[in-house]
């Protein structure tokens, strides 16, 4: 499968990842190929992030697909023969990253890791999971500070409870918490969910920040995102280094 390698030790149950998007800014490549499906250092870059969440523990794999998804499958098809148990959800009409979840229902675990198939956010994921004390949240957001925060739309964050998200603002912003897009997810947040279509970021995060209910915790990890085309170049010295380098520690 491309290289994928796998072999986690410590079983951190299902990883969910995000992957039905049609990536339009990437123009021309997407037309042919899913985003997550991009080629960096010679592989798709979702099998980097497989091989990844694999490596730290995850032993359950989701994909949430929607467009191009019979690729995502046949790109993913050698996991369940290296022990990893596989479920591809494919919705039939674009549902957003909030209802391509709730339509993943059936497939979820009691708790599980949502990570977008558009980028690499090079924590620990246990380190995620890890419970701060008191009742454990319905999701818990990784975070990481930016320079310019306004760019992508900044975090508020009181102790380890999110209290708001501030819009995204074009020009010079100030250093503060961006959503990494990755996530701990209790089963228990889609009862949620409304029906239909809807953005986790822009439809429901700021309704459960205002009523406390969404965590964050702020990590310091290499981060990149394939999304515009000088990304995906950066990515392709980018992504390995930062993986090779974590597993060499």
């Amino acid at each position: 499968m491309n290289g994928l390698e796998v072999g986690g030790q410590n079983d951190l149950g299902q990883a969910v990842f995000l992957v039905g998007g049609v990536g339009a800014r990437l123009g021309a490549l997407t037309r042919v190929a899913p985003k997550p499906l991009m080629q960096v250092a010679g592989r798709p870059f979702l099998a980097w992030l497989v091989e990844e969440v694999v490596r730290q523990g995850v032993s359950d794999v989701v994909f949430l697909c929607g467009y191009l998804a019979p690729q995502i499958e046949q790109a993913m098809n050698g996991l369940a023969a290296q022990g990893v148990r596989v479920a591809h959800s494919v919705e039939s009409e674009p549902l957003g990253t909030g209802g391509a979840l709730a339509h993943a229902r059936p497939y979820l675990a009691e708790r599980f890791f949502l990570l977008n198939g558009d980028s690499l956010f090079q924590i620990g994921l246990a380190d995620l999971a890890r419970d701060g004390g008191g009742e454990p949240p319905l999701m818990r957001l990784a975070l990481r500070e930016e320079a310019d925060a306004a760019r992508y739309g900044a975090v508020v964050l009181s102790g380890e409870t999110i209290v708001g998200f501030s819009e995204q603002q074009t020009g010079a912003g100030s250093r503060g918490l961006i959503n990494g897009g990755l996530y701990y997810v209790s089963r228990a947040f889609l009862d949620l969910c409304p029906a239909g279509p809807f953005s986790l970021e822009r439809d429901l995060f700021p309704r459960l920040a205002a009523e406390g209910r969404l965590h964050g915790r702020v990590f310091d990890a290499p981060f990149i995102d394939i999304g515009l085309p000088a990304s995906l170049k950066a990515a392709q010295t980018f992504v390995p280094a930062a993986l090779h380098a974590d597993r060499a520690q």
